[in-house]
């Protein structure tokens, strides 16, 4: 028990320096404060970035708001709030187990908006982060302006593959791994993300940024091996969004995908958008790592979107 405090702090540390280091690198300014929510009752972290429009962002699955860095100089003109999920990077540990995960994405992000004090706000979500989003979107479109997934959403859509290196984590040999191995450094994280999103998605990435999400991935561990989404790389059914809830989605919905998403193709997207009444779909070049790749392009994209929703 001692031991996974000491780890634990020792990881939160390199994590919070990492992270002003990679903001350093790529000119932004960002304040990180705890933010306590009353449903799911648990305190995670905030990153607040810029001013004007409220947009809350939400990284993916076992990394943390430091993902982010890349694509936060492309949104201008908006209050970036970048959230980290249950159980990952600063946020406290979180007991997946026996939960339900669509009523529990709900939860959580309408209690984020909640302690923000936002009543609305546009949301952006990567991979996980993505999924978040557009389960609160379906549920709750009267607090959604917009909202925006940025990469294919987790295994949220019917037909997607979870990538080797995310499979291993939800399975007893991540749960044996987690609890022996030694925290992932820099260039192991750097490998591991490319196995993710390709090559092209690290590649121009500083090392504190790596640094940063090696720290995250190893205070995520124990939360995220908790979560039973899929049998090896196969989703659960039941954990996925249906036809018939795209279809009485009625907020605004931008899908930015990668042509060469390992996670799914960009042929999901086009299903999803089109079966959503406000769905649009962009694709760019590059992988599940997009904004990695092509922060401006993908800054681009959302802005644009979001700008039309604002007007």
């Amino acid at each position: 028990m001692r031991r996974a405090v000491r780890l634990r702090r020792e990881q939160g540390a390199r994590l919070r320096a990492a992270e002003a280091a990679t903001f350093a690198h790529y000119g932004v300014d960002a304040a990180s404060e705890p933010l306590v929510l009353s449903d799911p009752p648990l305190r995670t972290r905030v990153v607040r970035v810029g001013s004007g429009v409220p947009t809350v962002l939400f990284h993916g699955g076992a990394l943390t708001s430091t993902v982010w860095a890349p694509l936060l100089p492309y949104l201008p003109g908006r209050a970036l709030y970048l959230v980290d999920l249950p159980g990952c990077g600063l946020a406290d540990p979180f007991d997946y187990r026996g939960v339900d995960l669509a009523s529990h994405q709900t939860a959580f992000v309408g209690s984020v908006l909640d302690a923000l004090g936002l009543e609305r706000a546009a949301l952006i979500g990567a991979s996980m982060g993505g999924w978040f989003a557009l389960r609160f979107a379906i549920a709750r479109p009267d607090r959604v302006v917009a909202a925006a997934l940025v990469t294919a959403p987790a295994i949220a859509l019917p037909g997607a593959r979870m990538p080797v290196p995310m499979a291993v984590t939800s399975t007893w040999l991540g749960r044996r791994l987690g609890a022996v191995s030694p925290p992932p450094s820099a260039r192991m994280t750097r490998r591991t993300l490319a196995a993710i999103g390709g090559d092209g998605s690290v590649a121009d990435a500083p090392d504190a940024l790596f640094d940063a999400l090696g720290a995250a991935m190893a205070l995520s561990a124990p939360s995220v091996a908790a979560l039973d989404l899929c049998r090896w790389r196969t989703p659960h059914p039941h954990l996925q969004v249906t036809a018939a809830e795209l279809a009485t989605c009625p907020v605004p919905v931008l899908l930015v995908w990668g042509a060469d998403d390992k996670v799914q193709p960009p042929e999901a997207g086009a299903w999803a958008a089109e079966l959503l009444p406000k769905g649009r779909l962009e694709v760019l070049p590059g992988g599940h790592g997009l904004w990695f790749e092509h922060p401006q392009r993908c800054g681009e994209a959302l802005t644009g979107f979001l700008a039309g929703i604002d007007a």
